[in-house]
């Protein structure tokens, strides 16, 4: 009875070793887009949210302002960037490289 058990959970994790090996290739496919965000000076803006409408994705800046996320790049995205004391920015786009320098202008 050990045996058989030992044996099915084994089939099982190897099922599952399957299956999260198909999600790493379907990150292959995407791009990674990575970028920083500033204010009209080019200082750095720590924190600032970024979410993605089409995935309902949500990012954060680090404390130097810069963020990486990942996009399939045959898409239409609209990325909205917002942080306290500054007005919101929204950019839609399919160019990928638009994404990568935002600047945010102080309210």
């Amino acid at each position: 009875m050990l045996k058989k058990l030992i044996y099915i959970i084994f089939i099982l994790s190897l099922q599952l070793t399957a299956f999260g090996g198909n999600s790493d290739k379907e990150k292959a496919k995407g791009k990674v887009v990575a970028g920083k965000i500033t204010d009209a000076s080019g200082e750095a803006i720590a924190g600032t949210k970024i979410c993605i409408k089409e995935t309902g994705e949500t990012f954060f800046a680090d404390l130097e302002g810069n963020f990486r996320i990942s996009l399939k790049s045959d898409q239409v995205y609209s990325i909205s960037v917002q942080t306290i004391g500054y007005q919101p920015k929204e950019i839609k786009s399919s160019d990928l490289s638009l994404f990568s320098e935002l600047s945010l202008t102080e309210l």
